[in-house]
């Protein structure tokens, strides 16, 4: 997306890195045209997206990596807020 002209700015953060050899379709980028995605914008990816992936792949556990550059008022131009966080949080607790 956008050759890697996008926050984090690196070329193998886009859609089409899926993975290599046996773990290839297991990678997942979501890619934004622009800043200002939001809640709801975060809620669709999260729903029609990734929920529906990770509930295929049935993990056994979930490890998460929490960076909050899409908060809102942070470098990643996004206005996603804390109540959002918390509700993608609730969703993903069911998971594992």
């Amino acid at each position: 997306h956008d050759g890697g002209r996008f926050f984090p700015f690196v070329a193998d953060g886009g859609p089409s890195t899926v993975g290599t050899g046996d773990g290839a379709g297991s990678n997942v980028n979501v890619a934004w045209s622009g800043e200002g995605a939001g809640d709801d914008e975060y809620r669709a990816v999260w729903d029609l997206i990734l929920l529906p992936i990770a509930s295929v792949f049935r993990p056994d556990l979930v490890l998460v990596s929490a960076g909050f550059d899409c908060a809102e008022g942070d470098v990643g131009g996004c206005t996603v807020t804390p109540a959002c966080f918390a509700d993608l949080t609730r969703k993903l607790l069911g998971m594992a």
